[in-house]
């Protein structure tokens, strides 16, 4: 088919090389669906074997059922005694991490498993187990570190570790290990986890027991709890005791201090006022005098500076002093003044600076400033007085202070012993105070104790297990095993070295498939079952050959025809000699020529004479006559030039010789086809050789079983050498896997059971 629409080409202004009828690659999914489809009996099974021990396996899976139950942490009191207590135990006084840890610690364990004496419990003791069922209990003798002795494995240890492993352990030490084994089993199944963004720990156990379930589920938070009840009640009692004991010491030490304080105060008369030492109160009036003192002797200096500095010429006057001012006789005098000024303004108008009366009020207002004058004078005199007294009261209270001060020096050394002894003693009793009241406090609440948790809700009995889902772990490895045998035919196929379709040798040789032979059922030999059943879908095959090797190339007269193969093994002697026959049967004049030397097949193939002439001893001969060299079959009506009985002579010599040439066209001319079977061309060159002196070359695969990179070799080999060839023909294809396979457009079987109607067997 490749063939005809290669002929057609040229007539239809294509370009050579150009294929009319190619098409696009169609999409791979749709290959590669088909190729599932042909496996689809492959898949099926491995499909169903895999649900068969996937049903088994999911039978066997032991129940699993967990019981949950919840806890509520950092419960708060009612009432808390402060703010800040109450903020400490809300942000910082209970960590749900920190509880988590404490529910999932083997302490807590060890006390469960005790309350619900687990230890005796199969579950959690393997050693009271009875033998295992299981299918695992058998593979485990297949570990190779079973076959292994317990006493070797025993003094191994000991080399490498250097020390004596004990041979039998103490009954103490079995019931350790048997709580260890337990404790680790049962942390094995238990889930601690805390729900997101509040104080709720969420407790659920798993066991092929549901009842034993929810015992466990239910007794974790209860032991919890009791444990934290025990340990703030231990705590508080280990408090207590040693408040107690510290409590009589303190006592007595309060007591020791505090006569120390006395019996040092009377030793050195350092007795205590109403408020502290008479000495310190002494210095202390004193002092407050003296700075009073001062202060009135400052004053009075100012007030007599001020009325002296007003005395002076060029002052403003002495009347403007405030102690001046405050007088009441000098106030009065001017009064009286003012009311003389106001006359003497009153005679001025009627009288002359000389009258009597003039001179008289005159008299009068002299006398009165005389008498301003000496008033003025007495303030001064009395404010000097005033100062003069407070710098002598001053001086005697500095007297005063210095002798007190005298007089406490010798007694400060002895204070600063005795304030000592009074902090000592009062830091005894304010400690004192302060464990007697913790104590008081741990004795009220002492027996009271609460635990900052509860529990929120109780583990429920478990109906339904909750491992395995048997149902979606059976779908889940019917699917993987679906999965896994599509995988393998995909490994299959991609591994798979031969050809088996037209489009893959196109595609990967560059080279035409011109024809697709099926494979002959049963033993009989090709060119038998052309003559035996010459209406089937096998002659059919060679028949499409035939007409594709003639169209071919239509403008040449192809007559000699070279078959070779890559490698032995390849099915070329069987299609020379089916070839040949439906040649001859059409009536066409039939010649094939042995030229493998080495290693000939076509004689035992017809049953022909071991001992004969042939075409060895026909290059050798002088004579152009070839009936003595040539053997006629009369089953197949083709004629046959066996190899000869000269196979000494060099095959390559003999086929490059000019009488070889001669040989082949002297055949051209008496027979319409020339057949010549030659060695693969993989093992000799023969083939090369021989491809000069024939028309075409057909090349020859084997289906699905010749490697592409072997053809894709020995094509390249013949290119080099300048073989002509024809095409080349998948031999000995199976049919049926063929037309599943469905390879594109490549043939007519891709419907082969719908085509073996027009066939006959």
């Amino acid at each position: 088919m490749n063939d005809v629409r290669n002929s057609l080409a040229p007539a239809q202004g294509v370009p050579p090389g150009v294929d009319p009828f190619a098409r696009e690659d169609s999409f791979p999914l749709l290959d590669y669906l088909q190729l599932l489809w042909f496996r689809r009996r492959l898949i099926g099974a491995i499909t169903l074997l895999v649900a068969v021990l996937a049903y088994i396996h999911v039978n066997q899976l032991q129940s699993i059922y967990s019981a949950s139950s919840s806890l509520l942490i950092g419960v708060q009191e009612p009432q808390p005694s402060d703010l800040n207590t109450f903020l400490y135990q809300r942000y910082f006084g209970v960590s749900s991490t920190e509880e988590i840890e404490v529910l999932k610690s083997r302490g807590l364990a060890e006390k469960v498993i005790d309350r619900l004496n687990l230890q005796n419990n199969p579950e959690f003791n393997p050693a009271q187990r009875g033998s295992e069922r299981r299918l695992s209990w058998y593979l485990r003798y297949l570990n190779p570190v079973n076959w292994i002795p317990q006493s070797w494995k025993r003094s191994v240890r000991e080399a490498i570790s250097g020390e004596v492993v004990p041979v039998q352990p103490t009954p103490e030490e079995q019931e350790r290990s048997t709580m260890v084994r337990a404790v680790d089993i049962f942390l094995g199944k238990l889930s601690v986890e805390s729900v997101d963004y509040s104080d709720v720990i969420r407790i659920s156990f798993s066991s092929p027991d549901p009842h034993m379930a929810m015992r466990i589920a239910n007794t974790v938070p209860e032991v919890y709890i009791l444990d934290k009840l025990e340990a703030k009640f231990e705590a508080t009692e280990r408090v207590t005791n040693w408040l107690s004991d510290q409590l009589g010491d303190l006592e007595q030490k309060v007591q020791d201090s505090e006569q120390a304080v006395e019996l040092y105060r009377e030793q050195h008369g350092l007795t205590q006022g109403a408020r502290g030492d008479i000495l310190s109160e002494q210095l202390s009036s004193i002092n407050s005098q003296l700075i009073i003192a001062k202060a009135e002797r400052a004053e009075a200096e100012a007030r007599l500076d001020q009325v002296q500095r007003l005395l002076k010429p060029d002052s403003a006057g002495v009347d403007t002093a405030s102690d001046v001012l405050s007088s009441q006789t000098v106030q009065q005098l001017r009064a009286q003044e003012a009311e003389v000024m106001r006359r003497k303004s009153e005679l001025a108008v009627e009288y002359g600076p000389k009258h009597p009366r003039m001179l008289q009020v005159q008299a009068e207002l002299d006398d009165i400033r005389k008498r301003i004058d000496e008033e003025v004078h007495k303030v001064v005199l009395g404010l000097q007085n005033e100062v003069e007294v407070a710098r002598t009261r001053e001086a005697s209270l500095a007297q005063s202070l210095a002798a007190a001060e005298r007089q406490s020096g010798s007694q400060n050394r002895e204070a600063v012993q005795l304030r000592a002894l009074e902090r000592e003693a009062a830091a005894n009793r304010t400690l004192y105070e302060t464990f007697l009241g913790r104590f008081k406090e741990t004795s009220t609440t002492q027996g009271t104790e609460t635990a900052d948790a509860r529990v929120l809700s109780k583990a429920e009995l478990p109906l339904t297990p909750s491992y395995p889902n048997r149902k979606r772990t059976f779908m889940l490895i019917v699917v993987l095993g679906f999965m896994g045998a599509c995988g393998l035919v995909f490994a299959l196929h991609l591994l798979s070295p031969g050809l088996l379709s037209p489009e893959q040798i196109e595609q990967d040789l560059g080279v035409h498939a011109i024809g697709v032979i099926p494979r002959v059922p049963g033993k009989t030999p090709p060119y038998q079952h052309v003559l035996d059943k010459p209406s089937s879908g096998y002659v059919e095959a060679v028949n499409s050959l035939k007409t594709s090797l003639r169209l071919s190339d239509p403008d040449a007269l192809v007559k000699a025809i070279q078959i070779t193969s890559s490698v032995p093994e390849e099915g070329k002697t069987s299609l020379v000699l089916t070839l040949a026959t439906v040649l001859a049967r059409g009536g066409s004049k039939v010649i094939i020529l042995d030229a493998d030397l080495r290693r000939s097949t076509i004689e035992k193939k017809l049953e022909l004479p071991a001992e004969g002439l042939g075409l060895t001893d026909f290059v050798i001969a002088d004579t152009d006559a070839i009936d003595e060299f040539v053997v006629h079959h009369e089953a197949t009506g083709v004629d046959i030039m066996r190899t000869g009985e000269g196979r000494y002579v060099s095959a390559p010599d003999l086929f490059s010789s000019r009488r070889m040439r001669h040989i082949i066209d002297l055949l051209k001319s008496r027979y319409d086809y020339v057949l010549i079977d030659t060695p693969p061309v993989m093992a000799v060159a023969d083939a090369r050789i021989i491809g000069h002196l024939a028309d075409k070359t057909l090349f020859v695969v084997r289906w699905d079983k010749t490697p592409r990179k072997v053809v894709r070799a020995a094509l390249d080999q013949l290119r080099k050498s300048g073989t002509r060839m024809a095409g080349v023909v998948l031999q000995q294809v199976d049919l049926k896997r063929y037309g599943r396979l469905g390879h594109g457009e490549s043939g007519y079987y891709y419907h082969y059971g719908k085509y073996g109607q027009y066939y006959q067997g």
